[in-house]
């Protein structure tokens, strides 16, 4: 029995962080060994699966941020039981932010290798969550309308359009007196944009939901809605081969596939809490909910 194990202090860091702990190299017989060493890697990479009728084809591509490596022995005889190589690392300040999605990610990785001859070398892999809490953007509300005959049918509008993982998207709609509904569908929303060797995905999907039924809702009146988000979800972010984009839609629930919908981008991330004084502005004008 040869294995590898990587222990950290804790699995989530900010950039200038240290990342602390052991390699742990295990075995029941003494082996030799070449090498043994850690690498600390960061960087984007993606993934996309191309199908054409009974094949397919997988395009990878990949841009490293930074690379480290703490050697730790050269050639000699590992004893039986459990060995320790205590390490270190500094998480580079500039940076961004963990995400992993459908077809592309942005990952902190430790690989642990012993280096042996004739056989395969013992490695372990993990990955480290990095987390950027950055100063909240300026923020403001943001609102779009569907107009019929110049009278507008159908209003949305989001409180902020910048909004800190763990706290909830607030928004209103309002619906005027003579649209028929069967309800209004209030989603948030993400969007992937990977690049792989030339090829290119685009993928959406739905990360909270709200459903209110025609009988809820009143007419010609602002009516409030809140999407509650959580830390695990994707940030809004712009990298070389892989970017992530937010937004809020509202639906129109309308019979017969005639639904209508306002699409509102917003932007999604880890904040860090505002100064009293920068709360105070945001807090001026929001809604009562």
């Amino acid at each position: 029995m040869r294995e590898v194990d990587i222990a950290t202090a804790k699995s989530q860091y900010i950039p200038g962080e240290a990342v602390e702990g052991q390699l742990v190299v295990r075995c029941d017989k003494e082996f030799q060994y070449n090498a043994i060493y850690l690498a600390f890697t960061g960087g984007e990479r993606t993934e996309i699966v191309v199908s054409s009728g009974d094949s397919s084809t997988t395009y990878r591509d990949e841009r490293v941020y930074f690379t480290d490596r703490r050697d730790f022995e050269g050639n000699g005889v590992m004893a039986p039981g459990e060995t320790q190589f205590p390490f270190r690392f500094l998480v580079p300040d500039d940076v961004p932010c963990s995400y992993s999605g459908k077809c592309g990610w942005v990952e902190y990785a430790l690989t642990g290798v012993v280096e042996v001859s004739w056989a395969r070398d013992p490695k372990r892999k993990t990955t480290i969550e990095v987390r950027r809490p950055m100063k909240p953007p300026t923020s403001q509300s943001r609102s779009q309308s569907i107009d019929k005959d110049g009278y507008p049918e159908f209003d949305a509008e989001v409180e902020e359009d910048c909004v800190c993982l763990g706290n909830s998207v607030k928004l209103r709609f309002r619906v005027a007196r003579d649209v028929k509904i069967r309800g209004i569908r209030a989603e948030l929303r993400t969007e992937e944009h990977a690049i792989a060797k030339r090829q290119k995905s685009k993928r959406t999907w739905t990360l909270v939901k709200e459903y209110m039924e025609e009988p809820e809702i009143g007419r010609d009146l602002w009516m409030n809605v809140e999407l509650k988000t959580h830390e695990s979800m994707p940030i809004s972010f712009e990298g070389e081969i892989v970017s992530n984009r937010s937004s809020v839609k509202v639906t129109l629930d309308i019979p017969w596939a005639l639904d209508k919908s306002i699409v509102i981008p917003i932007q999604l991330g880890h904040y860090a809490p505002p100064s009293a004084s920068d709360e105070a502005i945001r807090s001026h004008g929001r809604w009562s909910i």
